[in-house]
């Protein structure tokens, strides 16, 4: 009896005696409120909203201490801060710029190595190894060649002496020079005559070039053609005959002196220019001893050949007048032609 009136009150009072509520749990068997407003309404003033207080400046920084990232074109200038980091680093520069110069250097050996399969970069490197005393004394020879008695070109057993220790052998270097001043002075008195325009300085670039390429392969077709078999290569054909553009020059610049004197200036260089061509090339295709090698075992030194030969030098010798003049006739002062 005592027994069940004790359970009876147990279950009356199960309600207030749990504990529950202190510690925040719900209460069993007890329906919540849930009020719709909650959903409707903002935070409570007290707590961070970021749709009000939005940074206004990129810089901005929350309470929080969480950085605000801002979408937009705010900082689009930091996007790249990563590269220049990059190159920034030591380890990572000298990365770089090694890999660059390894890139240089592969393409260099590519670049001469096709040129090799055509012409021989240590072949043309010999026609531009010259000194300053060499192209003063080469000069001086150009212009008076009448009072020089040696004309032989020395050799090594291996291969040609270089032009800066030999004055009689052919090189590129000053022909390549004259014929750039030959340009600049054709302008400069193009423009004195009010006649400059850089149509015309292109046409007198392009016909030079194309006269020059022209004469050495008539040279060339002529060789083959009388079967005339000579030390000389394409290029010593091209550096002797390339050296007429120093008298036109100095021909050129006298009439800027003297309008009279272009004629005269002209006749003396051509007859210089002939005459160190002839001399210098008389070496090369008539040798004047009999015991040379190449000369006992050609059989075009003997006979018709030499005459062959004769006639080849001269054709080449006074063809340089004829194309002196043809090429300084419209640059040259009104007046003078």
């Amino acid at each position: 009896m005592r027994k069940a009136r004790r359970t009876a009150e147990m279950q009356q009072d199960a309600g207030a005696s749990m504990p529950y509520p202190q510690y925040g749990y719900p209460q069993p068997n007890v329906p919540q409120q849930i009020d719709p407003s909650m959903y409707m309404a903002g935070p409570p003033p007290g707590m961070y909203n970021p749709a009000v207080q939005a940074p206004m400046s990129p810089n901005y920084y929350p309470q929080q201490g969480i950085p605000f990232m801002p979408m937009g074109g705010g900082n689009e200038q930091n996007n790249f801060s990563m590269p220049t980091q990059f190159l920034q680093n030591p380890v990572m520069a000298n990365m770089a710029m090694q890999y660059g110069q390894s890139l240089v250097g592969q393409g260099k050996e590519a670049l001469d190595r096709e040129l090799n399969k055509y012409v021989s970069t240590s072949r043309i490197k010999y026609y531009f190894s010259v000194d300053t005393a060499y192209v003063g004394k080469k000069l001086a020879l150009l212009v008076f060649p009448f009072t020089h008695r040696d004309w032989s070109v020395k050799y090594n057993p291996d291969e040609p002496v270089q032009p800066r220790y030999e004055v009689n052998a052919p090189d590129l270097y000053i022909p390549v020079m004259a014929f750039f001043t030959y340009l600049l002075i054709g302008g400069v008195s193009l423009g004195i005559q009010e006649r400059f325009s850089p149509e015309v300085l292109g046409i007198q670039a392009s016909t030079a070039l194309i006269w020059a390429l022209l004469e050495v392969f008539v040279i060339w077709v002529t060789l083959y053609v009388m079967n005339i078999q000579t030390k000389l290569s394409s290029f010593d054909i091209l550096a002797f005959s390339s050296y007429k553009y120093v008298g036109m020059v100095i021909a050129v610049i006298a009439s800027f002196i003297m309008p009279s004197a272009f004629i005269l200036t002209l006749a003396y260089v051509s007859a210089a220019i002939t005459f160190f061509l002839v001399r210098s090339l008389k070496v090369q295709i008539l040798p004047e001893s009999s015991r040379d090698a190449y000369a006992e075992h050609n059989a075009s030194f003997g006979g018709e050949g030499s005459k062959r030969r004769t006639y080849l030098l001269l054709f080449m010798g006074f063809l340089q007048p004829v194309m002196m003049w043809w090429l300084t006739r419209h640059i040259a002062l009104p007046g003078t032609v």
